[in-house]
Parts: C-alpha cells; sequence; structure tokens
C-alpha cells in the first residue's frame, strides 16, 4: 500500500481552503498535471456523505476517467473520498487552522498496478529489457522482485509526491491571490 501525503500552510482562512476542497471542479482545475474534460458533482448538488463525483481528465496523452464518492465529510474539517477507479484509492483532505491561516494536508493511499509502477519510470531501453525480467522474477527469485517492486514503488511515491506539492502551491497561490478585500 502506498501512502501519499503533503501539507502546506495557506494565509487563508479555514471556511475558504475547505470550500475550495469541497468544489471538485474547482479543485481539479487546479492541478498543473490534468486538464479537466469534465468534474461534476452526479447529483448536481453540494457535496456531502454519499455525493458521486464524477471527474474526466486529460493527463498528458491519456484520458483518466474515474469516479469517487464520498464516504466522510466534516464541514471545515475533513473529506474523506474513495475511487471506483481499477485502481481503488482513497483521498483524505484535512483542513485545521494553524498561525492565523489553514493548515491543508491531502493524503492519499492505494496499491499500485504494475502499470503505474512502469509508468512512473522514464522510459529508456533498458526499461523494456527490465520489463520482461520483472514479469518472470516472481517465478525465480522472489526477494529480488519484492526489492524491484519495492525501488519501484518509492520513484512511484516521490513522482506523485511531486506532483501533489506543485498542487498544493498552486491551491495555495490561487487561495491567497483571491483574497477578499
Amino acid at each position: 500500500m502506498l501512502v501519499i501525503s503533503r501539507n502546506i500552510h495557506i494565509q487563508a482562512p479555514v471556511e475558504r481552503v475547505f470550500a475550495l476542497m469541497a468544489d471538485p471542479a474547482a479543485r481539479s482545475a487546479l492541478a498543473p498535471q490534468v486538464r479537466p474534460i469534465r468534474v461534476e458533482i452526479e447529483d448536481g448538488g453540494r457535496l456531502q456523505t454519499g455525493s458521486v463525483c464524477h471527474f474526466r481528465l486529460q493527463a498528458d496523452n491519456r484520458v483518466l476517467d474515474y469516479r469517487t464518492r464520498v464516504r466522510e465529510i466534516l464541514p471545515n474539517q475533513r473529506i474523506v473520498l474513495v475511487s471506483d477507479s481499477a485502481v481503488s484509492f482513497e483521498v483524505v483532505l484535512e483542513t485545521r487552522p494553524q498561525d492565523g491561516g489553514t493548515r491543508l494536508t491531502h493524503t492519499e493511499r492505494f496499491e499500485p498496478k504494475e502499470e503505474m509502477l512502469r509508468l512512473a519510470l522514464t522510459p529508456t531501453p533498458a526499461d523494456t529489457i527490465m520489463e520482461e525480467i520483472c514479469r518472470w522474477l516472481p517465478l525465480v527469485d522472489p526477494e529480488y522482485a519484492a526489492r524491484v517492486r519495492s525501488g519501484r514503488e518509492e520513484m512511484l511515491e516521490q513522482k506523485l509526491g511531486e506532483n501533489l506539492e506543485q498542487w498544493l502551491d498552486a491551491i495555495k497561490q490561487h487561495l491567497e491571490d483571491t483574497r477578499p478585500t
């Protein structure tokens, strides 16, 4: 299970930060690695426990299409989302007052599939050979295969963590640049 968690201090009230986190379309629009095609709460209402959100995003040359369900929402504190995608994941968004602003924490949990681990690597000819070797490693040397997978998971965690940091920076900039007067 991979857990990717990052946090950031935002010089804005908890209510404003939480309102942005509770707006899937606005939140998605700030993600630098994707371009939202369609993001909506399926019943058209406000985000609440049980709400289903549909996401259709463009990431490089791939289209990501998935739904999340709100498992828990505590106003101005916490939103927990779970997906129904090929790689099931959980996202926890937490806000709390801190130093005259808000501490926003974003945590994702999921079990990566081999394709995700492959996509995390910068493709080289050696990667193609390694892919073939990795297909057979569990049969030949399970301990070495586990170490290889662990290394690939670390690279994926690093890449996704960097992406998450960029997104949190964009959220911070948006909220701090659009302060009410």
